[in-house]
């Protein structure tokens, strides 16, 4: 048999939901809603759609290897240089890049319990000791104590902000006084996959690209604001050096020709965004709504999503086995470290209704 490295043999693979086909089959089910994956229920942008589409007629040919159309659409869209421009398989895609990048034997990661569950997985993948802060009582990230923490074995520090899946944020000022403190020989990684709901949300959200430090990598996604988790297409923004780096381990034809297409297509799609954002808004502020009049402790977001603490993995396993049989998928956090959490996507009008009028039922 061959053998398997251990880190291999012992990782956790990410491990996903039930799919609608299964629970609409083992329930007897006419409709579900799937508000478990933070995904757009809107569908996908238009111009989206009308990009791949057009595309389709060119699958035979490989994509362009440098991606440059859509670095220069992305560049132009945060003003920046092209060349500060990584495009992946969704901005997981690009983190993957940065292990293969930078890290070799005897570095650490140092990032938060209760974040992203791809990072522990990606270091564990890559034989890369993952060093874990506790989350602060309100559930954000502990930035004074990561500060605290740094090695000299730490070679990156990963920040998700806002953070999935609590939805906190890192102000400005926080992330400012933060990078101020962090030596320059080591990355820090800013997972901003919410970004286009959080910089709405908060008026005090950070302007990372801003920072003016080389250290500092941008992780972005069109998967969550522009509906394109299917297709699987991200990017980061760093400086030119860090991009180029990173640009050597890239697989030669990836994103797929209609990947990158549909980025081309939703970054120029602002009506879509604008609706997006702004159901998100209200979905928001209906979910407090209702979790105030059945007196459960949820979290502020600044995310496409809500986080409620119901104080045991008891009762989050009792209301989501519930929930499902009603026909609304939602997730249970045991995964991301937070057995006693549960997370709920913000979806259309009569989504979230169908959502909290069950969750009446059940309490």
């Amino acid at each position: 048999m061959i053998e398997v490295p251990d880190n291999i043999l012992h990782l956790a693979s990410y491990k996903p939901g039930k799919s609608v086909e299964d629970i609409t089959k083992e329930f007897g089910l006419s409709r579900v809603v799937r508000l478990s994956s933070n995904e757009n229920t809107f569908g996908p942008s238009p111009k989206a759609v009308k990009t791949i589409t057009e595309a389709i007629e060119s699958m035979n040919w490989y994509p362009d290897a440098s991606c440059t159309y859509l670095r220069e659409k992305i560049a132009s869209k945060f003003n920046v240089s092209g060349k500060q421009v990584i495009v992946g398989n969704g901005s997981e895609g690009v983190l993957s890049y940065i292990f293969k990048t930078f890290f070799e034997y005897g570095d650490e990661l140092l990032t938060s319990e209760g974040t992203f569950v791809a990072v522990y997985i990606w270091a564990k993948a890559n034989n890369i000791p993952c060093k874990k802060i506790k989350l602060k009582e309100d559930y954000s990230f502990d930035l004074d104590t990561l500060v605290n923490n740094i090695t000299d074995k730490t070679k990156a520090i990963y920040l998700a902000n806002p953070n999935n899946p609590t939805g906190t944020l890192f102000n400005h000022r926080e992330l400012m006084n933060f990078l101020a403190k962090v030596p320059d020989d080591i990355l820090v990684i800013v997972d901003e996959a919410y970004y286009e709901f959080a910089h709405v949300l908060s008026e005090t959200y950070p302007d990372t690209l801003a920072s003016g430090k080389n250290n500092v990598i941008v992780l972005r996604t069109f998967s969550k604001a522009y509906g394109l988790a299917g297709v699987r297409i991200g990017y980061g923004l760093a400086n030119e050096e860090l991009v180029t780096q990173l640009m050597k381990v890239k697989l030669t034809f990836e994103p797929s020709i209609l990947a990158q297409a549909g980025g081309i297509g939703a970054i120029q799609d602002d009506e879509y965004l604008d609706k997006v954002i702004d159901n998100n808004k209200k979905g928001l502020n209906y979910f407090y709504e209702a979790f105030e009049v059945l007196n459960l402790y949820y979290i502020q977001s600044y995310a496409n999503f809500v986080m409620i603490d119901f104080a045991s993995e008891e009762r989050v396993n009792y209301v989501h086995q519930k929930l499902m049989e009603k026909g609304i998928l939602v997730r249970p956090l045991k995964g991301f470290g937070l057995p006693h959490c549960m997370r709920i996507t913000v979806g259309q009008p009569d989504e979230n209704e169908m959502f909290v009028n069950a969750l009446k039922k059940i309490l």
